[in-house]
């Protein structure tokens, strides 16, 4: 049995049994599921949140429309439930949803009293999707807390229990409020704010002058990553590039900024792009040299990579947002984007809140 309790399902029970249901008599359907209780006339006749489909049921339809396509969720819907559902239907369904979220993206979510002493890692980081006007991107975020970051396996890798996200097809305007939305009343210790990230120019800004007080650490891998893409300019030669990486590498895991800015500057890059490269390079590690103590962050336990929000980016967007052929409206794009953040927030009930008001 799906539920311990009677159950409405779609309005075509109603239609396969006829009309001539008495409201004083409870009908019931045998399902593969077992006996299903039929609601009423009444019931079937009110629409709910717009569709002459139970709540239970839209619940269903939404969350197969927002993890997979909606052709797709259409067969999930008729195998697991021998419901023929529409592909539209579930397209409208889903969309209904996502839109009666739109207006709840930047009311405060409550948290649990953070506890003295715990840090919260903050991540924000653009992602890209293919719209009918061409590629946008979109601003995504994510909260979580020290204690939900476990140690798994033999090489103690860091798994996230729980997280919090915020995204916005949209400028980083209209995206931060929907950030801060997602802080609750955490924001209120920014001392314990552990903010990682690439270093944007709008996130530093956003981070120096909202939380000034917090930890704010240059993603250590992107900062390696710059560093390899101008030694593939610099030292055409596998063997030395990679002799003279390990040594950088070094550097710059010790926090030793300042070595390895120095070194940049003996070096005499023989054509114009790994000169303009080198300059780059320079004013990048200038611009964050303040975010990366590395050794400092390391004694104090605390994660360095942004690892995390990559991971974010494949499970929160792409992985329902970015397959093939797909081209998005934008009204359709940020329903749908909602409903994921909701989704992956642990936040569903949020999503389905119109349809238990209704029930």
């Amino acid at each position: 049995m799906l539920n311990s309790g009677p159950t409405w399902v779609g309005r075509s029970w109603k239609e396969t049994l006829g009309n001539g249901l008495n409201r004083r008599e409870k009908k019931y359907c045998q399902s593969r599921f077992g006996r299903i209780a039929i609601a009423d006339d009444p019931a079937f006749q009110a629409k709910t949140h717009g569709f002459f489909i139970s709540p239970y049921l839209q619940d269903l339809m939404a969350r197969a429309g927002v993890s997979d396509v909606y052709s797709e969720a259409n067969d999930l819907l008729q195998l697991f439930l021998g419901i023929e559902v529409a592909t539209t239907q579930v397209f409208r369904v889903t969309n209904a949803l996502g839109e009666a979220l739109e207006d709840q993206q930047e009311q405060a979510i409550p948290h649990e009293e953070l506890p003295e002493g715990e840090v919260v890692y903050a991540s924000m980081d653009g992602s890209m999707i293919l719209t009918q006007a061409g590629w946008k991107e979109v601003k995504l975020g994510r909260i979580f807390p020290g204690s939900a970051v476990e140690a798994v396996g033999k090489k103690k890798r860091h798994r996230i229990v729980e997280s919090i996200y915020s995204a916005c097809l949209g400028s980083c305007h209209e995206f931060l409020p929907r950030f801060e939305a997602s802080l609750g009343p955490w924001a209120d210790r920014p001392e314990q704010w552990v903010f990682i990230t690439d270093g944007a120019e709008w996130i530093r800004t956003y981070i120096q002058d909202r939380f000034p007080q917090a930890t704010h650490i240059l993603d250590y891998f992107h900062a390696v990553e710059k560093l390899a893409e101008f030694a593939k300019m610099m030292f055409p030669d596998e063997t030395r590039r990679h002799r003279w990486m390990e040594g950088q590498e070094a550097e710059l895991s010790a926090g030793n900024v300042a070595h390895v800015l120095e070194t940049l500057g003996k070096l005499v890059p023989l054509t114009k792009t790994a000169r303009e490269a080198r300059e780059a390079l320079k004013t990048y590690y200038r611009n964050n040299v303040e975010r990366m103590a590395y050794d400092q962050y390391r004694a104090r336990g605390l994660m360095i990579g942004s690892g995390p929000m990559e991971a974010a980016h494949r499970t929160v967007l792409q992985a329902r947002m970015k397959r093939s052929g797909q081209h998005w409206s934008t009204p359709g794009a940020k329903h749908v984007i909602n409903l994921r953040v909701a989704l992956k927030s642990g936040r569903w009930l949020q999503a389905i809140q119109p349809l238990m008001a209704a029930a």
